[in-house]
C-alpha cells in the first residue's frame, strides 16, 4: 500500500483514506463473494481503490469502481496501475455507474448512511444479485438521536442493551421496504456488528408476492411480550423480525490469509447463533430484576443446558444468551435461579 495514503479511523474521512478498522468489513465481503462468484461487481464508492483491488485479484470478478472526487480518482489510478489490475474506474457517482452497467453485486460503503445511496443500488442490482451494504451512522440507527432515526429511517428504537441487533433489524428492515416499492424483496446472507459500523450483504430479487411476503417480517416489536414484564411496553420499530444470515452460506466462506482470520472465525461462528431467537436474555438484566450479581455466561448456558435447551452466545452483547426456546422462557428460568442462589 502506499505510504501516502492516510490511515483513518471512524469518524474521519480524507481523499482517498484507507480506514484499517473496517479490515473485517472487507474480509466477510472477500470470502462471501468467493461463494457467490459474481461476474460483475461494482464498488461504488472508490475512496483509496484498495477494495475494489482486492474483489479483482482474491475473486476474479470483473471490478468497476465509481468516484466523484478528483483526488481520490488519481490515487485510485495510481494504486490500479502499481497493481497491474484491469480494473474499470469511473469518474462518476455511485447512482449514475449502477444505471449503466448491469452488476451482479453492488458494494455501498459510504461515509456516514447508506439512505441516499441505497435506491440506487436495490433498483440497479441484477435480479437474484446481491447488494453489500455498511452504515456508520449508529447513533441515529440506535436511538440516540429519537427524532433522527423518525426522519431518517421512519422508525422508533429505544437505547438499551438490545440496540446493536435491534439497530441492525431496524437497517435491514428499511431496505425491505424501499425493495418493496420497487417490487423487490431481500434475503440476507450475512449481517454483523463490528465497532462503529453495521454490514450486511443481502440478495436481491424480483416479484410482488415475494416483496408482499418478505414485508410480513417487518413488524413492530415490544420487549415487554417477547422477554418479560421487566421491560416496559414500548412499541419500537418496524424491524426487520426475519433471519439476518443463511446458516447454509455461513459454514462456505473461507478465513482470510492474513493475521485477522482468528478474528474471522470467531465472528462467523457466533453469528450462526442469530437467528436461534429474536433478541437475546441479557444477564446483566436478570440480574438488575434480581437484584443479584451478574451470572456468568458460561453458567447461564450449563443452566440451560441442563434443564434439556440449547443455548448460544451472541455478537450483539458479551452477556447476552440465546436459546432455541423462547426468550421470555430464558429470562424466567435464569431469574429463579438467581433467586434461589440468593436466598
Amino acid at each position: 500500500m502506499d505510504d501516502s495514503i492516510p490511515l483513518k479511523g471512524p469518524g474521519k474521512s480524507a481523499a482517498g483514506f484507507y480506514n484499517l478498522s473496517q479490515r473485517m468489513n472487507r474480509d466477510v465481503t472477500i470470502s462471501a463473494l468467493n461463494v457467490l462468484h459474481p461476474k460483475r461487481v461494482l464498488d461504488g464508492f472508490g475512496a483509496t481503490g484498495i477494495r475494489a483491488i482486492r474483489f479483482r485479484l482474491e475473486t476474479g470478478s470483473e471490478v468497476h469502481v465509481s468516484e466523484i472526487n478528483p483526488a481520490s480518482l488519481r490515487i485510485i489510478e495510481k494504486h490500479v496501475s502499481m497493481n497491474s489490475t484491469d480494473i474499470t474506474v469511473h469518474a462518476e457517482s455511485f447512482a449514475e455507474t449502477s444505471r449503466k452497467i448491469p452488476f451482479d453485486y453492488i458494494d455501498v460503503d459510504p461515509y456516514g448512511s447508506v439512505v441516499p445511496y441505497l435506491d440506487s443500488a436495490i433498483n440497479n442490482v441484477k435480479n437474484r444479485g446481491y447488494v453489500g451494504i455498511t452504515a456508520t451512522d449508529l447513533s441515529v440507527l440506535t436511538g440516540s438521536y429519537p427524532e433522527k432515526t423518525i426522519r431518517r429511517y421512519n422508525s422508533v428504537i429505544i437505547k438499551d442493551s438490545f440496540k446493536h441487533e435491534k439497530g441492525l433489524r431496524l437497517l435491514l428492515g428499511y431496505a425491505a421496504r424501499r425493495s418493496a416499492a420497487v417490487d423487490r424483496y431481500i434475503r440476507p446472507i450475512v449481517s454483523f456488528w463490528n465497532g462503529h459500523y453495521y454490514r450486511s450483504i443481502f440478495q436481491v430479487l424480483s416479484g410482488s408476492m415475494g416483496a408482499d411476503a418478505m414485508l410480513s417480517r417487518v413488524e413492530h416489536v415490544n420487549l415487554h411480550d417477547l422477554i418479560g414484564a421487566y421491560y416496559p411496553s414500548r412499541e419500537e420499530g418496524p424491524l426487520w423480525t426475519g433471519e439476518i444470515e443463511d446458516n447454509s452460506f455461513l459454514p462456505k466462506m473461507g478465513r482470510p490469509d492474513d493475521e485477522g482470520g482468528e478474528k474471522f472465525l470467531a465472528l462467523t461462528a457466533l453469528l450462526r447463533n442469530e437467528d436461534k431467537s429474536l433478541f437475546f436474555t441479557d444477564l446483566q438484566d436478570v440480574a438488575r430484576s434480581k437484584r443479584t450479581d451478574v451470572m456468568g455466561v458460561a453458567k447461564a448456558i450449563s443452566i440451560l443446558e441442563d434443564a434439556g435447551f440449547n443455548a448460544f452466545r451472541t455478537h450483539f452483547c458479551p452477556t447476552g444468551i440465546k436459546s432455541n426456546i423462547k426468550a421470555m422462557e430464558v429470562f424466567r428460568m435464569l431469574s429463579d435461579h438467581s433467586q434461589r442462589q440468593k436466598q
